[in-house]
Protein backbone atom coordinates (compact mmCIF):
# COMPACT_ATOMS: atom_id res chain seq x y z
CA UNK A 1 0.00 0.00 0.00
CA UNK A 2 1.27 3.25 -1.27
CA UNK A 3 1.88 6.44 0.95
CA UNK A 4 -0.85 8.20 -0.21
CA UNK A 5 -3.46 5.02 -0.21
CA UNK A 6 -2.41 4.91 3.88
CA UNK A 7 -3.31 8.65 4.00
CA UNK A 8 -6.19 8.49 2.40
CA UNK A 9 -7.18 5.48 4.80
CA UNK A 10 -6.27 6.78 7.74
CA UNK A 11 -8.58 9.86 6.54
CA UNK A 12 -11.38 7.48 5.93
CA UNK A 13 -11.16 5.93 9.80
CA UNK A 14 -11.00 9.75 11.29
CA UNK A 15 -14.33 10.56 9.94
CA UNK A 16 -15.81 7.29 10.85
CA UNK A 17 -14.31 7.49 14.10
CA UNK A 18 -16.14 11.10 14.58
CA UNK A 19 -19.57 10.40 13.82
CA UNK A 20 -22.16 10.14 16.38
CA UNK A 21 -24.37 6.89 16.20
CA UNK A 22 -27.09 8.11 14.00
CA UNK A 23 -24.79 9.38 11.61
CA UNK A 24 -22.41 6.11 11.75
CA UNK A 25 -25.64 3.69 11.32
CA UNK A 26 -26.67 5.97 7.73
CA UNK A 27 -23.01 4.91 7.18
CA UNK A 28 -23.30 1.31 7.86
CA UNK A 29 -25.85 1.05 6.30
CA UNK A 30 -25.10 -0.15 2.57
CA UNK A 31 -27.98 -1.45 1.44
CA UNK A 32 -31.21 0.57 -0.03
CA UNK A 33 -31.74 4.20 0.35
CA UNK A 34 -30.96 5.92 3.32
CA UNK A 35 -32.86 9.80 4.25
CA UNK A 36 -30.39 12.16 6.01
CA UNK A 37 -32.44 15.08 7.49
CA UNK A 38 -30.39 17.64 8.98
CA UNK A 39 -29.80 21.25 9.07
CA UNK A 40 -27.59 23.02 7.36
CA UNK A 41 -23.41 22.23 8.37
CA UNK A 42 -24.56 19.60 10.61
CA UNK A 43 -22.20 17.22 8.26
CA UNK A 44 -25.05 15.70 5.64
CA UNK A 45 -22.17 16.11 2.74
CA UNK A 46 -19.46 14.24 5.05
CA UNK A 47 -22.05 11.74 6.21
CA UNK A 48 -22.86 11.01 2.50
CA UNK A 49 -18.91 10.60 1.30
CA UNK A 50 -18.39 8.92 3.90
CA UNK A 51 -21.12 6.30 2.90
CA UNK A 52 -19.93 6.09 -0.39
CA UNK A 53 -16.69 5.32 1.35
CA UNK A 54 -17.90 2.58 3.31
CA UNK A 55 -20.04 0.99 0.24
CA UNK A 56 -16.94 0.75 -2.05
CA UNK A 57 -14.47 -0.12 0.72
CA UNK A 58 -16.97 -3.16 2.05
CA UNK A 59 -18.30 -4.41 -1.57
CA UNK A 60 -17.78 -4.97 -4.73
CA UNK A 61 -19.49 -1.89 -6.00
CA UNK A 62 -17.71 -0.14 -8.82
CA UNK A 63 -17.28 3.50 -8.38
CA UNK A 64 -18.69 4.33 -11.48
CA UNK A 65 -22.19 2.50 -10.35
CA UNK A 66 -22.47 4.96 -7.87
CA UNK A 67 -24.68 8.20 -8.50
CA UNK A 68 -24.63 11.17 -6.20
CA UNK A 69 -27.43 13.70 -6.28
CA UNK A 70 -27.35 17.27 -4.92
CA UNK A 71 -29.22 20.72 -5.09
CA UNK A 72 -26.46 22.92 -6.40
CA UNK A 73 -23.17 23.02 -7.78
CA UNK A 74 -21.47 24.19 -4.88
CA UNK A 75 -22.46 21.35 -3.21
CA UNK A 76 -21.71 18.90 -6.10
CA UNK A 77 -17.76 20.28 -6.15
CA UNK A 78 -18.00 20.10 -2.70
CA UNK A 79 -18.98 16.15 -2.46
CA UNK A 80 -16.39 15.63 -5.08
CA UNK A 81 -13.30 17.14 -2.87
CA UNK A 82 -14.93 15.47 0.55
CA UNK A 83 -14.70 12.07 -1.53
CA UNK A 84 -11.20 12.73 -2.98
CA UNK A 85 -10.18 13.37 0.44
CA UNK A 86 -12.12 10.26 1.86
CA UNK A 87 -11.42 7.68 -1.05
CA UNK A 88 -8.61 9.34 -3.33
CA UNK A 89 -8.72 9.60 -7.30
CA UNK A 90 -11.62 6.59 -7.19
CA UNK A 91 -13.69 10.22 -6.65
CA UNK A 92 -13.59 11.53 -10.32
CA UNK A 93 -15.03 7.72 -11.59
CA UNK A 94 -18.35 8.66 -8.98
CA UNK A 95 -21.29 10.14 -11.05
CA UNK A 96 -22.11 13.62 -8.52
CA UNK A 97 -24.83 15.50 -10.36
CA UNK A 98 -27.19 18.36 -10.09
CA UNK A 99 -30.56 16.93 -9.82
CA UNK A 100 -31.09 19.69 -12.70
CA UNK A 101 -27.99 18.62 -14.58
CA UNK A 102 -28.93 15.07 -14.30
CA UNK A 103 -32.07 15.13 -15.81
CA UNK A 104 -30.30 16.98 -18.80
CA UNK A 105 -27.89 14.60 -18.83
CA UNK A 106 -30.46 11.71 -18.98
CA UNK A 107 -32.36 13.51 -21.46
CA UNK A 108 -29.48 14.32 -24.15
CA UNK A 109 -28.59 10.57 -23.64
CA UNK A 110 -31.54 9.49 -24.62
CA UNK A 111 -33.24 12.55 -27.20
CA UNK A 112 -34.60 9.75 -29.78
CA UNK A 113 -36.95 9.35 -26.98
CA UNK A 114 -38.53 12.46 -27.65
CA UNK A 115 -38.97 12.21 -31.36
CA UNK A 116 -35.83 15.10 -32.04
CA UNK A 117 -32.24 14.95 -32.92
CA UNK A 118 -30.77 17.41 -30.75
CA UNK A 119 -32.59 19.15 -27.87
CA UNK A 120 -31.53 22.46 -26.47
CA UNK A 121 -32.87 24.25 -23.52
CA UNK A 122 -35.28 26.80 -24.70
CA UNK A 123 -34.52 30.45 -25.15
CA UNK A 124 -35.51 33.59 -23.21
CA UNK A 125 -38.37 34.10 -26.29
CA UNK A 126 -39.54 30.48 -27.07
CA UNK A 127 -40.16 30.42 -22.63
CA UNK A 128 -41.98 33.70 -23.33
CA UNK A 129 -44.20 32.30 -26.27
Amino acid sequence: MSKTQRETQAEFQRILDQLNPKQREAVDTIEGPVMVIAGPGSGKTQLLAARIGNILSTTDTSAENILCLTFTDAAAVEMRDRLKTLIGPMAHKIHIFTFHSFCNYVIQENYFLFGKQDLQAVSELEQFE
